[in-house]
């Protein structure tokens, strides 16, 4: 199963930020994925990383991204906004940086969960 991660409004340099950090946890490495985004007029090819895409599979990896993904943030600038979509489900959860956001942390978890068992 894949997730693709987009910051809203997030710069380069977040985008390099999470998945270092994502690579720095010995479960996720080497299933971190830097997507290029599309090329600007008169450019070659992708000059930024658009969104992370991060292969999770079985054996509860979706609840160790989750978790991951939380404590990222909590030491991230206020109103910064991570999109996670289960692509295989095509449902899409909004976390927010250092908000009281349980319920979408809660919500994520269960959708990598039900998506593990099957």
């Amino acid at each position: 199963m894949d997730l693709q991660i987009r910051i809203e409004g997030g710069s380069a340099d977040e985008y390099v930020a999470l998945a270092d950090w994502l690579n720095g946890n010995r479960e996720f490495r080497g299933r971190v994925r830097q997507e290029l985004g599309p090329p600007t007029d008169g450019a070659l090819g992708g000059e930024w990383v658009d969104m992370l895409t991060v292969v999770v599979g079985s054996g509860g990896l979706g609840v160790a991204l989750t978790n991951s993904l939380n404590k990222w943030l909590e030491n991230r600038r206020a109103g910064l906004v991570v999109k996670v979509t289960v692509t295989s489900k095509r449902r899409t959860v909004k976390l927010r940086a250092r908000d009281a956001n349980a319920e979408a942390v809660h919500l994520l978890g269960e959708i990598l969960h039900d998506a593990d068992e099957r």
